[in-house]
C-alpha cells in the first residue's frame, strides 16, 4: 500500500483543510436557506477515515462538519434540514475500520440523516449516484472525488454529475503523473482522457506541471460551457511536483464560498499551497493578496459601464473575492478615477459598491460603474 494511504502527508492534509473550509463555509449557507432542502454528501473514495498516524481523513472531517452544523442550528431554536452521506471504498476492511472510527467518535445519530456505506467499484456506482442527484428537487448534492489513480475518472460523469445543476463536484486529480506522461509514450487512460475533453492533436504541449495544470483547467472550462464554474486548487507535494484539486459547480456562490476557502490557505495569489519547512523563515510574515495583475484587468473591464452584477462575476471568473474588488475601486475612487452612481444616475454612496451574491441576486443593477 502506498504511503500516501497509510499515513497524511502534508499534502494531503491541504486536501482535506480545503475540503473543510469549504464544507464550513457553503453547507452553513445552505442549511441556513428556506430555499433548499436536505443536502446529499458523496465521498467515493472514502478510504478508512483514520490515518495510521491519526490524522483525520475525508469522511470523518465531512460529519465532524456537518455534526456542528446541525447541532449549532437546532440549539437556536431552528429545524435543521438532513444531511444524508454515503461513503464508498471498494476496499471491505476500510469500510469497516470507518464504521467502527465513526462509532467510538460518535459522529452521526439518526436525526442528522441518512447514513450509507457501500464497498462497490466505483465505476459500478456511478450511475447510482447520477441518478440520486438528477432526480433531486429542492435539495442540493456535494460530491468528493479522491481516486487512487485517474484511469477511472471520465469527463462524460463529471458532465453527468452536473447536468441537473443541484451539485457541486470537488476533483483531486494525480496531475504531476499525467504530465509526466504527456510526451513519454502517453497511456492509454491519458489520452482517453484528454480526448474527451477534446482532439489529443489539439492539447497545447505543457512545459511544466503548472502549464499542464493550466491547459487541463481551461479544457474543463471549454467543454462544460458557460453555464458552469470550473477552477483549480494546486498542492505542490515537492519542488516542481504539483497535484490538484479541480472544483466544478453551476452555482455562483458555491463558486464564491470555494474562492474564500481557497484565499484562506494562499493568501497572496488564493492559487494553491507549497511545501515549506516547519523553521522556514517565511512561515510568519504577514502575507497580502497580490491583486496588481487583477487590478490592471478590473481597469480594463470598467473602461465600460458596469452593474454591481457585472464586477461581482467579473472578480470571481477570474479567481479573485469581492474584498479584492472593493480595495481596488476604493483606490480609484479615492483618486477621483472612479464614477459611481445609483441605478437612476444619483451618486452613490462612497466605498459601497455591492459586490456580494445578496445583491447581485436581488440587486444586480444597484449601481453602475465606469472609469473615468
Amino acid at each position: 500500500m502506498k504511503e500516501s494511504q497509510q499515513s497524511m502527508m502534508q499534502h494531503s492534509e491541504v486536501k482535506i483543510r480545503l475540503l473543510k473550509l469549504y464544507l464550513e463555509r457553503y453547507l452553513n449557507i445552505l442549511s441556513a436557506s428556506r430555499h433548499f432542502g436536505d443536502i446529499h454528501i458523496y465521498d467515493l473514495f472514502c478510504g478508512e477515515g483514520i490515518y495510521k498516524d491519526k490524522d483525520k481523513g475525508s469522511p470523518i472531517i465531512i460529519l465532524e462538519t456537518i455534526k456542528d452544523i446541525f447541532f449549532a442550528k437546532k440549539a437556536n431554536g431552528n429545524q435543521p434540514d438532513k444531511f444524508n452521506c454515503l461513503f464508498n471504498d471498494i476496499e471491505k476492511w476500510k469500510i469497516e475500520k470507518l464504521q467502527t472510527e465513526i462509532g467510538t467518535r460518535k459522529l452521526h445519530y439518526p436525526e442528522i440523516g441518512k447514513l450509507n456505506f457501500f464497498q462497490i467499484d466505483y465505476r459500478n456506482l456511478l450511475p447510482q449516484i447520477i441518478n440520486e442527484i438528477n432526480s433531486l428537487k429542492k435539495e442540493k448534492a456535494f460530491v468528493f472525488i479522491d481516486p487512487y489513480g485517474y484511469k477511472d475518472i471520465k469527463v462524460a460523469d463529471l458532465k453527468s454529475l452536473l447536468q441537473s445543476k443541484k451539485s457541486e463536484v470537488l476533483l483531486f486529480l494525480p496531475t504531476q503523473f499525467m504530465f509526466r506522461f504527456e510526451n513519454k509514450g502517453t497511456p492509454e487512460c491519458l489520452v482517453d482522457f484528454i480526448s474527451e475533453l477534446m482532439p489529443v492533436d489539439q492539447w497545447p504541449e505543457s512545459e511544466t506541471g503548472i502549464d499542464f495544470i493550466e491547459n487541463l483547467t481551461e479544457a474543463f472550462r471549454k467543454s462544460l460551457g458557460i453555464d458552469y464554474f470550473v477552477d483549480s486548487f494546486i498542492i505542490s507535494r515537492d519542488k516542481n511536483k504539483f497535484f490538484c484539486l479541480f472544483f466544478f459547480t453551476s452555482h455562483i456562490y458555491g463558486f464564491d464560498r470555494m474562492l474564500d476557502s481557497k484565499w484562506k490557505i494562499d493568501e497572496e495569489e488564493g492559487r494553491g499551497w507549497e511545501y515549506q519547512s516547519e523553521n522556514s523563515l517565511f512561515n510568519n510574515v504577514e502575507k497580502e493578496a497580490n491583486t496588481i495583475k487583477f487590478e490592471q484587468k478590473l481597469i480594463a473591464f470598467l473602461k465600460n459601464e458596469r452593474t454591481n452584477s457585472d464586477v461581482y462575476q467579473f472578480t470571481l471568473h477570474n479567481g479573485h473575492l469581492p474584498t479584492h474588488a472593493n480595495e481596488i475601486l476604493i483606490k480609484l475612487q479615492t483618486d477621483g478615477k472612479l464614477s459611481a452612481l445609483n441605478s437612476d444616475d444619483s451618486k452613490a454612496r462612497k466605498s459601497s459598491f455591492y459586490l456580494n451574491y445578496k445583491d447581485y441576486k436581488n440587486e444586480p443593477k444597484r449601481i453602475k460603474l465606469k472609469i473615468k
